[in-house]
């Protein structure tokens, strides 16, 4: 208590004697402090630095310096405290850096320095701390928002304007520029650029009402190892749906940038993140995210996002901001002697939350509880002092000292890999008049025995070894580290005064374990490739990957590797490792992937042109995974199958095969298809001829024969031949025949060619009429009278006979029955060979059908006459003119008898023509008629 009241006094003293020379140092020249500014207007929250130099003239030394603020009176603010951090030196820089500003730190500052006997200080900083506000205001009955502060912000800061949490302007002014919105369960804040976690509260433009999120803190600062809740609720007039939590710092592993992942999804999380308010999660809340096992690397901003029948929170509204930070000693002084006074402050990165009660330890055991700082009016060089926060009693600070009893490790908790090698650094002290006379590890001690070196124990020699000497390093080597070497290790040293041990280290041995998941997922879906391990790796590891046994190039070297969309050529066997520990790589595992058939193939065997009466065997693969299961065939405008399985054969394919082909390649994925076509090559087929124009053909005329065939690939030359003529009498596809005359009738045909064969079309009978009767009509007649003369004859030379042997009477009877004779008298006219001489090369399978020109015949009378199958003789001669003569049939040689391998064939039934008999003196110009 003596020494409480003497430090007080102490400080009163300094304040007078600095207040009287103040008046009197600031007329002197070269003595001064400047001010960056003189007002400051800050953020509630937010860090600010009061910048600031000094000078003095040469030759004189600072010998104390510091920063006094007004609370009533001139108080001198200690170099550091939870929040206050001294940042300058003794050579013309005085910054001052306050954190975590509160409204209370408002008031005036000003820097002060000491040389000689003399203080110096400058004029004042006014320092104000404000939050932000939303003002509703109406203009032209219209409703106006307006960011405001109880002072101007330094800086000209650029606002931000949120609507339902979803960031919807950013400018220079505070005036929110757009329509505000007439619904009233809209709610909108603002904040700046810069200090987005410290936004204004949400207000609602009618009533209490609207949608709103009040996030119970905006920042925490948690202890390393420690947990931490972060909390919100929701106000409004639906119940939530759904929601989650989410960490706008993960957004690179995300599917998509713009829509926030549930952060228990997250790997580098798992285990290690829950929601214990799950029952009031479908409600308003309260909704709390709880993180266990906190680790620096958990720094990061944290919101929530929500969705209730008929509406979403926006994904951009500032969450709750955590720091998380571990404990150290400071002394001020750094140095110091035995006897002296020294200040011990228990320092963080950040202010930690909710005002913790700290607990300062003397030598490993409790000494007081009280706040970040502990004075020691007397220091012991044997004493060592380390701290700690009430709650979290097992995450005390680091050991200090000056020549105490000590043993200080690097680290408290190590994590090594299987099979690598860890270095226990530590170092130790005990009174300099002391010898050390056994200094050794151990990591079991039985109660009333000294405990064991651990280099001893059987199975050690040769794998653990003492690195360290007997004066102060004390550092323990592990070689190729089993998972059984994972213990408490603490350090003994004896001396010739006394013994001490040190506090145990934590050494963790683990493997590296690859984890997929899933292991198993669809095409287009996302995986998660996670390199874990028991413990934390320090410091910060990088990592390496391996797909099927290869490094994997131009991946991150993070221990979480993301595959957004995944595809199948992703699949494999995967394994990861410690960069610098490669040879002790994790197992592999491996990822499938399934996907629909993809890639199909179809091909046709044998390759090449396909001709008429072969045999094509088609076959279609797809790479699919699991494999496809079923294949089914189908030709383009069939809508039945054709066949199944993977392959299909056509045997004896014909030109009507010729199509598109497809195969659909099936899994319980999907199915996917593939189209090949089919070309039958064949030679020409059914050539057929036509005459144009149709008709009677009169000498003189042009006809066109024509010729088409069916071919694959097309006919590429027609040849025309007339029957009797050995050469060929035109090619192409059309014979033009102009000024036609009578010898151009006969028989034509035509001869297809492409380069799979040839074939003959059938015949085509071309008659010509001219004015007098044609050769045909000629042979007809002149056999028409030969008949009649031989009846004539016969019946002449069988009256004579009858004459001789009978009477006048008897001749005059026999006269009278041949006259009433009517019975007809027939004679047929036939084998009449029809011959081809031309030397013309075809088919012996071909067989010439013979066509005919339809020919019309008319005769001298202009009369149409019937067609009879007898030649009648008559008793008047009326009658005889109209006798029909003949009916003619030509009859085909069989092949045996054909010069040639072309043949024709024709109907033995076939009638050419009709003859009539003509008058006697017409006998010559009488034409017979052709009727069809």
């Amino acid at each position: 208590m003596d020494g409480d009241t003497t430090m007080s006094l102490r400080s009163t003293s300094v304040l007078v004697v600095f207040l009287f020379t103040v008046t009197v140092v600031l007329c002197q020249d070269n003595w001064g402090v400047t001010y960056s500014t003189k007002r400051i207007c800050a953020l509630k929250g937010s860090t600010v630095d009061l910048s600031c130099s000094f000078t003095y003239p040469s030759g004189y030394t600072v010998t104390a310096s510091g920063w006094y603020y007004w609370k009533w009176i001139w108080t001198k603010i200690p170099e550091s405290t939870g929040r206050v951090s001294y940042l300058g030196n003794k050579d013309k820089d005085c910054t001052l850096r306050i954190t975590d500003l509160r409204e209370t730190d408002s008031t005036l500052y000003y820097f002060s320095f000491k040389t000689g006997y003399s203080w110096t200080s400058g004029s004042s900083v006014y320092l104000t701390v404000t939050d932000l506000q939303v003002q509703l205001g109406e203009r032209n009955n219209k409703k106006t928002l307006t960011c405001i502060t109880s002072c101007s912000l330094t800086g000209n800061p650029t606002y931000i304007w949120y609507k339902n949490g979803q960031q919807i302007d950013e400018s220079s002014s505070p005036q929110y520029k757009d329509p505000v919105s007439s619904h009233s369960v809209d709610s909108y804040s603002c904040s700046v650029k810069g200090h987005e976690d410290l936004h204004s509260p949400t207000v609602c433009i009618f009533g209490q009402s609207c949608n709103r999120l009040l996030y119970t803190k905006r920042r925490i600062c948690a202890l390393k190892g420690s947990s931490v809740d972060i909390s919100c609720t929701y106000v409004g007039h639906y119940p939530v749906t759904s929601s989650l939590w989410f960490s706008p710092k993960l957004s690179g592993w995300w599917r998509d940038k713009l829509i926030p992942e549930d952060l228990t999804t997250d790997p580098g999380y798992a285990g290690r993140v829950e929601y214990p308010d799950q029952e009031s999660r479908r409600y308003s809340g309260p909704f709390t995210l709880r993180i266990t096992d906190l680790r620096e690397e958990d720094s990061a901003e944290f919101c929530f996002t929500f969705k209730t029948y008929n509406f979403e929170w926006g994904h951009s509204f500032p969450g709750t901001t955590l720091t998380v930070s571990d404990l150290q000693v400071k002394m001020s002084p750094a140095t110091v002697t035995e006897g002296e006074t020294v200040t011990l402050t228990c320092i963080t990165s950040c202010p930690l939350t909710d005002n913790p009660t700290y607990i300062w330890y003397k030598n490993e055991q409790p000494v007081q509880e009280d706040t970040s700082s502990l004075y020691v009016h007397y220091f012991s060089e044997r004493d060592s002092y380390s701290c700690g926060v009430k709650g979290h009693e097992n995450l005390r600070s680091p050991a200090v000292c000056q020549k105490c009893w000590s043993v200080t490790y690097t680290s408290r908790s190590i994590c090594a890999l299987k099979g690598s090698s860890v270095d226990i650094r530590c170092s130790y002290t005990y009174p300099r008049h002391h010898e050390v006379k056994k200094a050794f590890w151990f990591t079991k001690w039985d109660p009333g025995k000294e405990p064991e070196d651990v280099i001893l124990v059987p199975g050690n020699e040769g794998h653990i070894e003492y690195h360290g000497d007997k004066k102060i390093d004390c550092t323990l080597r592990i070689t190729d580290l089993r998972l059984t070497d994972s213990s408490e290790y603490r350090f003994r040293f004896i001396t010739s005064g006394g013994r001490f041990s040190g506090s145990s280290v934590s050494l963790t041995v683990t493997d590296v374990v690859l984890e997929i998941k899933p292991t198993t997922v669809s095409d287009g879906n996302r995986v998660t490739l996670t390199c874990t391990t028991k413990c934390n790796l320090e410091p910060n590891p990088e990592y390496s990957w391996y797909k099927n046994g290869q490094p994997i190039e131009n991946t991150n070297t993070n221990s979480t590797v993301h595959i957004l969309s995944v595809r199948s050529e992703d699949a494999g066997r995967f394994s990861c490792g410690v960069k610098g520990h490669e040879t002790f790589l994790s197992p592999e595992k491996t990822l499938i992937v399934t996907y629909p058939p993809k890639n199909p193939s179809v091909s046709i065997s044998p390759s090449g042109e396909i001709v008429e009466g072969s045999s094509v065997t088609l076959t279609c693969s797809s790479d699919a995974n699991p494999p496809v299961d079923k294949y089914t065939w189908y030709k383009k405008t069939v809508t039945s199958p054709k066949a199944s399985g993977q392959s299909y054969s056509i045997t004896n394919i014909r030109s009507e095969d010729s199509g598109d082909y497809y195969c659909e390649a099936e899994n319980e994925y999907g199915s996917l298809n593939l189209s090949l076509s089919i070309n039958v090559y064949y030679g020409p087929k059914n050539p057929s001829v036509s005459v144009s124009p149709s008709g009677e053909i009169k000498e003189g005329s042009s006809v066109t024969l024509t010729c088409s065939s069916d071919a694959n690939p097309p006919v590429d030359k027609y040849i025309w031949y007339k029957k009797t003529v050995t050469s060929p009498k035109a090619s192409g596809q059309s014979y033009n025949i102009t000024n036609i005359t009578s010898e151009d009738s006969g028989e034509y045909h035509c001869e297809a060619h492409n380069r799979k064969g040839t074939k003959n079309s059938i015949s085509l009978m071309v008659i010509v009429a001219g004015k007098r009767t044609s050769g045909v009509s000629k042979t007809v007649g002149i056999t028409a009278v030969v008949l009649v003369v031989i009846l004539c004859l016969s019946g002449f030379i069988w009256f004579s006979r009858r004459k001789t042997s009978k009477s006048t009477a008897d001749t005059r009877d026999t006269a009278d029955n041949i006259q009433t004779d009517s019975r007809p008298v027939y004679d047929n006219v036939s084998d009449m060979v029809m011959t081809s001489t031309a030397a013309q090369t075809a088919d012996t399978d071909n067989q010439d059908v013979l066509h005919y020109a339809s020919i019309h015949y008319s005769s001298s009378r202009k009369q149409e006459v019937p067609l009879h199958s007898t030649v009648q003789l008559s008793h008047h001669q009326e009658q005889e003119e109209e006798v029909q003569y003949a009916a003619v049939k030509f009859n085909c040689p069989s092949a045996a008898t054909r010069p040639t391998a072309q043949t024709i064939q024709e109907d033995p039934s076939i009638i050419y023509s009709t003859v009539n008999k003509p008058n006697k003196e017409d006998l010559n110009t009488t034409r017979p008629e052709h009727k069809t």
